[in-house]
């Protein structure tokens, strides 16, 4: 960031005249597409390029010759001695010709449960999935003209987001972000000199192991409407495009007419959840954007909201996932009822968890996985919840060898800080654990940082239920040990969007084409099913 400040006080100097900088050390293997990294470290081979007049990547560079293409996409601009050339008609990368449409066209078909999924350069075939984006399509002007918009997040890279928003000519759109990590240095130095257009505060956790690890975007347009988005996505290049990330779109809240925090309000409650959330923070910026919520319509949002917000939380208050999604549960989850030693029953539907990291769970599976998560996993309309259920429980998460066979080998795990001290305490986990595996939309090579809990049918073609969230599978984000008084105590803020079929119409919703449903919209399904257990030999992967 030192040289990012410098690079800007000196606007309009040649590059002759700026710091020399370190050569990167992986030279031309190096993969790297964060603006920060290119501030940081000298690339001649990538300089070299710029200077063709039409840029035509040699053969024996080792990376992928759309890697190199996408560096000098963000190596452009920053140099400015020269403008970007044009990449030869053979090396046009595949994105460019394979995205086709508009925005509101991919949510209009995406429709009704608008759920995507990041695009992962390195396997092109995401380009062409029709649920597939990236940041900027998030701005793209067919879903209004922005106004401003709020980003609440745990790691965000100034400079990285600040070119996303220029890619769509919206850098000096007002911008208010919220965020929970310093991994940046000195980026509020660089904001309050240069980005007089973002207001912004850093969330500090009162709690040592809490972090503030919510992701969720407000986009406001010049007509006052809005749309949500709630991701498992930070805000720097690695996120976007190393890592398969769910991220849901709210269709288009409307301003009331008659603006009201009652008025517009969902069949599931979302705005007030909402609202609940944004007043819990305390905050003299975000009075704009309460004010934002409290006067649109919600009303055609289908989805939960689930939250996480730092406190001891009962269950009949909004706060924990662990109690909320219980509660949900336990009240709109229908399951096929035990009719026969035959039929299916409610035990027959496993429940899955994928995560990106597991926390501290104790010396047994009774200690909190199943008495407190799967007590609150397990519940449907037809029982109470209880603690350690018989339900079974599956858990995702990648092995060593699904990280080495990643894009990126070791490095392809950066996403996942799971570790190695709190896995060799717990080995009794490695039962329920199960592969990385996304074969069906080519994406087992790019790791899991998207978080998705669900429950599934016999067949493996039916949802209970479906949890996108930002809460990886920790007490600090679903809620700690249930105490007397059935209380929980959460340590991070979290945020995600429970789907139930009863909001859209639905008995349950359908993964997988067969002959009584092939002309029923499929739910968007990230992993393979039948799952892949862990063998004895594998372990998983830790940092």
């Amino acid at each position: 960031m030192d040289s990012f400040l410098k690079r800007k006080a000196e606007t309009g100097a040649s590059t002759s005249k700026k710091p020399k900088l370190e050569n990167c050390p992986h030279g031309v293997k190096c993969y790297r597409k964060n603006p920060h990294h290119f501030r940081e470290f000298q690339h001649p081979h990538l300089l070299d390029l710029l200077q063709m007049e039409t840029i035509k990547i040699p053969d024996n560079y080792p990376q992928d010759k759309s890697v190199y293409l996408e560096q000098l996409e963000v190596l452009g601009p920053l140099v400015k001695d020269k403008p970007l050339a044009k990449p030869s008609t053979s090396q046009a990368t595949q994105s460019e010709c394979a995205r086709p449409g508009t925005m509101l066209e991919k949510l209009q078909k995406a429709a009704p449960y608008n759920l995507f999924f990041t695009t992962i350069p390195k396997s092109p075939d995401t380009s062409k999935q029709a649920n597939s984006v990236t940041f900027t399509d998030l701005l793209c002007p067919s879903l209004g003209q922005l106004k401003c918009s709020l980003q609440i997040n745990f790691m965000i890279d100034i400079g990285w987001l600040m070119e996303q928003y220029k890619a769509r000519n919206l850098e000096k759109k007002p911008l208010t972000i919220l965020y929970g990590s310093d991994e940046f240095p000195q980026m509020e130095q660089y904001m309050d000199k240069f980005l007089p257009q973002v207001t912004y505060h850093f969330v500090k956790m009162k709690d040592p192991f809490g972090c503030h690890h919510s992701k969720i975007g407000v986009y406001v347009y010049e007509d006052n409407s809005l749309r949500v988005v709630v991701s498992s996505a930070n805000l720097y290049y690695e996120d976007w495009n190393h890592y398969n990330q769910g991220l849901w779109v709210s269709p288009l809240c409307r301003p009331l007419a008659d603006p009201s925090e009652k008025s517009g309000e969902s069949p599931t409650g979302f705005k007030s959840a909402f609202l609940s959330y944004l007043k819990h923070y305390n905050l003299p910026i975000l009075k704009t954007w309460i004010d934002c919520v409290k006067n649109a319509d919600f009303s055609d949002i289908k989805v939960f909201l689930v939250t996480s917000v730092p406190g001891k939380h009962y269950p009949e208050t909004a706060g924990s996932h662990v109690h909320h999604v219980g509660h949900l549960l336990s009240k709109h989850c229908s399951l096929p009822a035990k009719t026969g030693p035959d039929s299916e029953g409610p035990l027959s539907w496993g429940i899955m968890a994928q995560a990106s990291s597991i926390g501290s769970l104790g010396k047994a599976p009774a200690d909190w996985l199943r008495s407190t998560l799967l007590r609150s996993l397990a519940g449907h309309k037809q029982t109470q919840l209880v603690s350690n259920s018989n339900a079974t429980l599956s858990v995702i998460f990648p092995s060593v060898d699904n990280v080495m066979n990643g894009y990126f080998g070791p490095e392809s795990g950066g996403c996942l800080p799971y570790s190695k001290q709190t896995n060799e305490k717990q080995k009794w986990l490695q039962t329920y654990l199960h592969q990385w595996k996304a074969d069906k939309l080519n994406r087992s090579r790019a790791m899991p940082h998207i978080k998705t809990y669900c429950r599934v049918s016999p067949c493996l073609s039916k949802l209970a239920w479906f949890l996108v969230t930002s809460a990886n599978i920790s007490k600090s984000a679903w809620g700690g040990n249930l105490q007397k008084d059935r209380a929980t105590y959460i340590r991070s803020y979290e945020a995600g969007v429970m789907f139930l079929p009863k909001f859209f119409d639905e008995e349950y919703f359908e993964i997988a084409s067969t002959l009584s449903n092939k002309n029923k919209k499929l739910f968007p399904f990230l992993y393979d099913l039948p799952l892949t257990e862990y063998k004895s030999s594998d372990y998983p992967w830790c940092n």
